[in-house]
């Protein structure tokens, strides 16, 4: 077996773990999709072309609130926005650093679970492990969609229903990962609600209009109370 083989079947055996993560959440997100008045092809679509879980999700519940494109578009760019940063960390330690669809590879793939398994991994890292843990993980959750939107055509209403839940599930785990790290993200979530709840009941915004001011507003605060050192920028 040569060395590529090796590297791709050692990516698709880190990213196995993430393919049965991915692919359990990815049931959920189908089921909204279906429940939201997409079809099949768009469902699955959304995924193929994003691959962003908290993405997705939000651009799901800003969809069905009734928001712009422009709202969508621009509240999806900014809390993906991080990827960029972990993408451009991930390609300082890439193997051949030249190859430009090797790194559009990597920055399309790039998602927090595959930065975290790459950044334990023994630098440098190769284009083949790469294209091994990315596509497990992109297609556990590909695939989670769509049989999550087949589920729908058997699963009871109420069954149905109760995946709009897991947009909530989804944020509030994250909140609860980063409370553990620093207390402080609980203050920045505060004022983050704070702000989107007088924007939308005072000040009669829309709600992704809201979103995206109270999302600037407490990145503005976050930067304020949070050291670099906290920020991970030392």
């Amino acid at each position: 077996m040569g060395n590529r083989s090796r590297d791709m079947l050692s990516g698709i055996r880190d990213g196995f773990p993430i393919f049965l993560g991915y692919f359990t959440t990815a049931l959920a997100f189908g089921l909204l999709t279906r429940n939201s008045g997409f079809r099949f092809v768009e469902g699955v679509l959304v995924s193929l072309t994003n691959f962003a879980g908290s993405g997705q999700f939000l651009m799901m519940n800003l969809y069905n609130a009734g928001s712009l494109l422009f709202e969508i578009a621009l509240s999806v760019f900014f809390i993906n926005s991080r990827y960029i940063f972990m993408a451009a960390s991930l390609s300082t330690r890439l193997k051949d650093k030249k190859s430009i669809p090797g790194r559009i590879m990597c920055g399309f793939g790039t998602t927090d679970e595959v930065f975290a398994v790459s950044s334990f991994k023994g630098s440098p890292l190769t284009y083949s492990y790469m294209a091994g843990l990315i596509f497990t993980s992109y297609a556990g959750w590909v695939s989670g969609t769509a049989l999550g939107y087949i589920g729908g055509t058997f699963l009871p209403e109420v069954v149905q229903k109760a995946a709009v839940i897991t947009v909530y599930a989804m944020f509030a785990s994250l909140l609860g990962s980063e409370t553990r790290k620093h207390v402080k993200a609980l203050f920045v979530a505060a004022f983050s609600a704070l702000s989107n709840t007088i924007l939308i009941l005072v000040l009669n915004m829309s709600t992704g209009v809201s979103f995206l001011i109270s999302l600037i507003l407490a990145t503005i605060f976050g930067a304020f109370i949070y050291t670099d050192k906290e920020a991970g920028l030392e």
